[in-house]
């Protein structure tokens, strides 16, 4: 094997060029607050209904060279930070049809009961409270979900199988969270997390130059190479300000304008909005560590008029309009899109917060296309670090080998939370293979 030259290098010279390295932006992560690793992990389980429109949902290219079609184009600041997982598939079976089935067993990873809204277990967002929530309660929320359970409209469940609620009343879940609760820790300032995030991501960038230098060291170059190193990561897990739990203030939920209908049409955005705001202030807070967010319910009645959609959501995801129709896919295209534009509001927020290190956010739907009630090829992405669990910036399509079942998604997804686990649900074989 050829060697390669190493110059003389010192651990102030290392921190010296990293230095240069972040004044000429060469550190993609330069911009967020990094978390410490006592950090608690958090989840986020996102959910749109009726599939998707998969010519502008999928990526173009390869694994790690890959371009996002419209639908995903809001997420592009995210994007070395995210795992969109194509080809997965639903291969649990239940009762009833795609959506009843979909809805039930995308989060339990089992099947279903006829006739009730009963699973046969948990679904992974009270799975994982269980094990990270010490005793925190999950945040499920809605944003026009029904108040009624059925198997269109619930997909979360607790230990027994049964149903849990979901809360689209965003006054009356900021209530019952928070209560009288009064924060009584600002958390770092602005200043100090841009430090922090300096500090952090020089020792990084770091940290990650000696790893490629030590393969090719002389054995008399490893020896430093290996000191230097070994202090780099003592300065990396020393505390900063950035270790310090996230600014928790609730001066946007008190800023609300009061007296809205959850249950309005056009209340929907706004809706959306507050419900957002909520769940970056809950985990800000660490009042939860698990959220869901659920958008309507399957064969969801919407009209997205504030996207530029004026006919009903499921019906668009049907033929009525033909499967063809530009005016059917373009709808649905600028559905999806404007969700994945409030989705992005979100991680930006949590991403200042320095709360998106450690955690995952899990965005997906309760089929693959809404016209045929497929149960292949559903739309899910992973966003977050979930503490360095995973490794983002990857396209992962699966549908060359076949696909994969989604109950290893929700595996992956148990490991990154710290969960020992060799699978999630009954048709599990296992973690997903090259996302971490």
């Amino acid at each position: 094997m050829n060697r390669i030259a190493l110059p003389s290098i010192t651990r102030r010279g290392l921190l010296r060029g990293a230095g240069a390295g972040l004044g000429a932006s060469m550190l993609p992560w330069a911009e967020r607050p990094a978390r410490a690793a006592t950090e608690p992990k958090r989840l986020l389980v996102v959910f749109t209904p009726d599939g998707t429109i998969h010519d502008t949902w999928r990526p173009q290219g390869s694994m790690t060279d890959f371009t996002f079609g419209q639908i995903l184009s809001p997420l592009e600041a995210f994007k070395s930070r995210m795992l969109v997982l194509d080809g997965v598939n639903r291969l649990t079976q239940g009762a009833g049809d795609g959506h009843e089935q979909g809805m039930t067993q995308m989060l339990t990873g089992r099947g279903n009961l006829s006739g009730q809204t009963y699973s046969t277990g948990p679904s992974i967002d009270e799975f994982v409270n269980l094990s990270i929530g010490e005793g925190r309660p999950a945040l499920r929320l809605g944003v026009r979900s029904p108040e009624y359970a059925s198997n269109w409209t619930r997909m979360t469940f607790g230990e027994g199988g049964n149903p849990l609620g979901i809360n689209s009343n965003p006054y009356a879940a900021k209530q019952d969270l928070f209560g009288d609760f009064v924060p009584t820790d600002t958390g770092p300032t602005a200043e100090q997390l841009r430090a922090e995030t300096m500090r952090r991501s020089a020792l990084d960038y770091t940290s990650a130059r000696m790893a490629r230098l030590l393969p090719e060291a002389r054995a008399l170059d490893r020896a430093d190479l290996e000191a230097h190193a070994a202090a780099i990561e003592t300065l990396r897990n020393a505390p900063g300000p950035g270790d310090v739990t996230a600014a928790c203030t609730l001066e946007r939920l008190d800023a609300w304008t009061q007296g809205l209908d959850p249950t309005a049409h056009d209340n929907y955005p706004t809706m959306t909005q507050m419900q957002l705001e909520l769940i970056s202030a809950a985990f800000a807070c660490d009042l939860s560590r698990v959220a869901v967010l659920q958008f309507s319910n399957s064969n969801s009645e919407m009209y997205h008029r504030w996207a530029d959609a004026d006919a009903e959501h499921h019906g668009l995801s049907h033929y009525e309009f033909g499967y063809s129709d530009p005016f059917r896919s373009d709808a649905l295209t600028r559905i999806y899109e404007w969700h994945a534009k409030q989705l992005a509001w979100l991680l930006g927020d949590l991403e200042m917060n320095g709360l998106l290190d450690n955690t995952v956010v899990f965005w997906m739907s309760e089929m693959g296309a809404g016209e045929s009630h497929s149960s292949e090829n559903i739309p899910m992405v992973i966003i977050g670090d979930g503490g360095g669990h995973f490794a983002g910036g990857r396209y992962m399509d699966y549908r060359g080998q076949g696909g994969v079942s989604h109950c290893d998604v929700l595996t992956s997804i148990c490991n990154a939370m710290g969960i020992e686990s060799d699978g999630f649900g009954e048709a599990a074989s296992g973690p997903l293979q090259g996302v971490t």
